[in-house]
């Protein structure tokens, strides 16, 4: 694998955005996959994958989100996406990189891929941007339409007028992510992300993984979710788009599985004939970390390899 750094500016305004090219080390590959990470984690996780699809033969795009992993503001604040806009500059900061792949390999597919909060920021970005038109698109850990989102803006919109919108709160993290560990051991309150225990502790002793964000922050995750999940998404996003939606079965971001064939079903019913929904019975919310990633790489690359035709 060859791998290049390279930077642009972020829409948010509060950083550059590190990102990285991965290359096969032969010259004559077809496809890019262009990546977003999820909430509270970093490029470097993917590593094991990137390698797995550079080795197939399929180049990856990848960028640390703003104020995450190598792509911090001067304050190294993390979970801050500025005092507004935060979605739309997200999902632009996505365009960009892109953009880089296509202009620097044109004559190539390019396919996109969201993980968790990264699953929404590319949702969004298929249906605002339908001219861009990627070859597919992997939705991953992602999840339906919570009822309590609204309830969440108001809270969080609360506690930044009072404490200000840098302000972390614990409180409001509780209410989002409190239940997620309930269904499993108690070992660590991030069991809910994969069955190996090392990959767990890993995210727990990495400084640039699991720390809270900003109420802003959370605001702008809670919107990502409620706008991809409207009425205007399914209308947007184009009918015939090759789509995998992708999860584990005690995956607590999709309902254990729940909201994600609840997604399905809504792009069906709305006229989406290229959609197609695989769940892993017994993974949790990181399938690529799970116990058998070996098996959800190899359909991942099966997906990419029959899409690309």
């Amino acid at each position: 694998m060859r791998n290049r750094v390279f930077s642009f500016p972020s829409a948010t305004g509060i950083c550059d955005i590190s990102a990285e090219a991965y290359l096969p080390e032969a010259d004559s590959f077809s496809s890019i996959l262009v990546i977003h990470h999820g909430m509270a984690e970093h490029r470097q996780r993917y590593l094991p994958f990137i390698r797995f699809l550079t080795d197939h033969g399929i180049a990856v795009y990848m960028h640390d989100m703003a104020s995450h992993g190598q792509s911090l503001s001067p304050s190294g604040m993390t979970g801050w996406f500025g005092e507004q806009d935060g979605v739309s500059n997200l999902v632009q900061d996505f365009r960009t990189l892109v953009s880089h792949a296509r202009q620097e390999y044109p004559d190539k597919k390019i396919f996109v891929m969201g993980h968790s909060m990264g699953s929404f920021i590319c949702r969004l970005y298929l249906s605002r941007f339908p001219e861009d038109r990627p070859a597919g698109a992997i939705i991953m850990g992602s999840g339906g339409p919570n009822p309590a989102a609204k309830a969440g803006l108001v809270v969080a919109s609360a506690i930044g007028k009072v404490k200000g919108k840098t302000y972390k709160s614990q409180i409001l993290n509780q209410m989002a992510f409190g239940s997620y560990g309930k269904r499993f051991e108690g070992r660590t309150e991030f069991d809910w992300l994969t069955r190996d225990t090392a990959i767990v502790d890993q995210y727990v002793a990495d400084p640039l993984c699991g720390y809270l964000f900003t109420v802003q922050g959370m605001y702008d995750l809670v919107q990502a979710n409620i706008h991809s999940n409207s009425p205007e998404w399914f209308a947007s996003l184009p009918k015939d788009l090759p789509l995998l939606l992708i999860s584990g079965e005690e995956d607590p971001v999709g309902e254990y599985g729940k909201g994600v064939r609840a997604v399905a079903d809504q792009l069906r019913s709305s006229g989406h004939d290229a959609v197609s929904l695989k769940l892993y019975p017994g993974c949790r919310h990181e399938i690529l970390n799970e116990t058998n990633r070996q098996e959800v790489m190899e359909d991942l690359l099966r997906w990419l390899e029959t899409s690309r035709i």
